[in-house]
């Protein structure tokens, strides 16, 4: 599933867009395409791992969900699940993913202050979220998209390993430093992936997501499929601190 960051990098790839009228349109989503013929786009944003199309009365939500991609004037084989076609030829493919309407203004529809990618991303509004789920498991509230939207599974294994924190820990338990570290450590690492996807070297910098030994203590790492989500976690058992009740 593409992360907040690799949605940027989409976003970016496609503002040559922006003020651009969509001459046809294609695709097998069961949405009323026809309705986006003659379309001037407005604007594109994203919001965590959801890319949006602006237009001047309503929004396109993309979703790349687990396995969606995406082509800018290029196609292949597949039928997309959205073809946007302009001028000269120039057109964005969506595959394999979800495409919604959003009616109305977006700024009415979305809290920007929880994307941890936006300028107006609120640390102090997600430690107060976080405060309000004690009983929740850390590796659950680093992928709860009100809280942290745009962190996936590679950001919250690396966050966690940062941190020293035990994926299994619970909030109530987890002391003031650590989820300071944990709020701050999934922001700053937002952007380092932005900056490593883009120089095409994320996967070097990778400690803990999809690793087989702790590069601190020389142990295998642990495999295990955590939480409400059941997304797959990597850690280590001696430097990564499990806080929990007794």
């Amino acid at each position: 599933m593409p992360e907040g960051p690799s949605i940027v990098i989409l976003k970016e790839l496609a503002e040559d867009f922006v003020g651009k009228k969509i001459l046809r349109v294609g695709g097998n989503s069961k949405i009323d395409l026809s309705r986006l013929v003659g379309q001037q786009i407005k604007s594109l944003r994203t919001f965590g791992k959801q890319f949006l199309i602006e237009f001047s009365e309503f929004s396109i939500r993309v979703h790349l969900l687990m396995f969606g991609t995406y082509l800018i004037n290029e196609r292949k084989e597949a039928t997309p699940r959205l073809s946007l076609q302009f001028a000269n030829k120039k057109e964005i493919n969506f595959y394999a993913c979800s495409v919604k309407y959003l009616e109305g203004d977006l700024d009415n529809i979305y809290d920007w202050s929880a994307d941890v990618m936006s300028k107006t991303w609120d640390p102090a509004a997600a430690r107060a979220k976080i405060k309000s789920l004690p009983e929740s498991l850390v590796c659950d509230v680093l992928l709860n998209q009100d809280i942290f939207a745009g962190v996936g599974n590679i950001i919250k294994n690396e966050v966690l390993f940062r941190i020293r924190v035990h994926p299994l820990s619970q909030i109530e338990f987890l002391p003031s430093a650590k989820l300071r570290a944990l709020i701050e450590e999934a922001h700053k690492y937002s952007f380092e992936f932005l900056a490593w996807k883009k120089a095409f070297v994320l996967k070097k910098h990778w400690l803990a997501h999809n690793k087989s030994t702790c590069p601190r203590c020389k142990i295998p790492f642990e495999r295990a499929y955590l939480g409400k989500n059941h997304r797959r976690s990597f850690f280590c058992e001696k430097c990564q601190k499990k806080y929990a009740p007794d």
